[in-house]
């Protein structure tokens, strides 16, 4: 069944189903979810976990014999399966289904992956889950969702806020979700019993506003590599997580690729973003941020980031050997130096 990202909570309180996909491109939609199915999981006696990633190229049997090795003692399993690609070949398809065919009620299968096509959609393991579990498709929030979005946030702070303060934070933000989340979290703890208005949002984002992890890539975009190094220094020595700041990049740079890939059918760099923007890829105000970098780089290009990030992003999980630093430094130069269109 196909269940909205609003009804999830609602759901899980109802029944907690033993097979989910969790399916989108907004990282913290999608990991507000995956916390949601495991608070709800936790609570069902589900209290081991094992999560299995695809770009470790995962061996299938694996997955299968951790499944059914199940003593009559054991505790009930979570198995987390990250798919970085829809594209599982035949023997991929074929074994993910067998997973889904004969698990048992011990073992809970969360499978998190991009946003669905329509090719993906018609396969069959899409369409066993569709059956026997819950699908949940995470779409980018924009307009009034955001502010409904930010409404609830505040809500669950038992926080007050004027509609010019809302107002303020989403211009503020330019739909970064993982910036307005960041920014309630630390009206939360600096402004507890007050009513927050446009004053509170100026002086809780202000702080912020010269080093953070938006500036960092928009510098990167523009090309202004010593500034964005010097961003992304001070981060690190603030103690920032490197990753978000490698799932911001991503997701910025899939954009890139997007709009690029625009220009490649023919529009000229001014269609490719206003197209960009009635899509709402990205908003009206950073058209010429983007466009900066468009003019530096090819689809290829991006498409080699795109594997600089996902390396870094192993090796920032632990799941590769590396110093995740240097790697998004070398990301960072790879946005700011010339690769120039065909």
């Amino acid at each position: 069944m196909n269940i909205s990202l609003e009804n999830l909570n609602d759901d899980l309180k109802k029944k907690l189903h033993n097979y989910y996909l969790l399916s989108g491109d907004e990282p913290l939609l999608i990991q507000e979810s995956l916390d949601l199915i495991r608070s709800a999981a936790a609570k069902a006696g589900f209290n081991s976990k094992e999560i299995y990633n695809q770009r470790d190229s995962f061996d299938w049997n694996e997955i299968s014999s951790s499944m059914n090795n199940l003593s009559l003692f054991s505790e009930k399993k979570i198995l987390e399966i990250r798919l970085d690609s829809l594209r599982l070949g035949r023997s991929g398809s074929s074994s993910i289904l067998d997973v889904l065919n004969n698990s048992n009620d011990d073992v809970l299968i969360i499978i998190s992956c991009p946003k669905l096509d329509k090719a993906a959609n018609s396969s069959k393991w899409i369409k066993r889950i569709k059956e026997i579990g819950g699908i949940i498709q995470v779409w980018p929030i924009k307009g009034n969702q955001l502010r409904l979005w930010l409404k609830n946030k505040f809500r669950e702070k038992n926080l007050t806020i004027t509609h010019g303060a809302i107002d303020l934070l989403i211009d503020r933000v330019d739909g970064n979700l993982l910036a307005a989340s960041q920014a309630v979290e630390k009206i939360y703890l600096s402004y507890q019993g007050k009513e927050i208005n446009e004053k509170i949002i100026n002086a809780a984002i202000s702080d912020d506003s010269r080093y953070n992890v938006f500036q960092l890539i928009d510098m990167a975009l523009q090309g202004e590599l010593q500034i964005s190094l010097k961003i992304l220094s001070k981060l690190k020595n603030e103690g920032t997580d490197a990753v978000p700041i490698i799932a911001l990049l991503l997701k910025e740079i899939r954009t890139l690729v997007k709009i690029s890939e625009f220009i490649n059918e023919g529009l000229s760099t001014a269609g490719a973003l206003k197209k960009a923007v009635s899509s709402r890829l990205i908003w009206e105000s950073r058209k010429h941020i983007v466009n900066s970098c468009l003019r530096r780089h090819n689809t290829e290009g991006f498409y080699d980031i795109i594997k600089s990030c996902i390396n870094a992003d192993s090796v920032a999980k632990g799941q590769k050997k590396g110093e995740v630093w240097q790697l998004i430094s070398n990301i960072l130069i790879q946005l700011a130096v010339n690769n120039a269109r065909d």
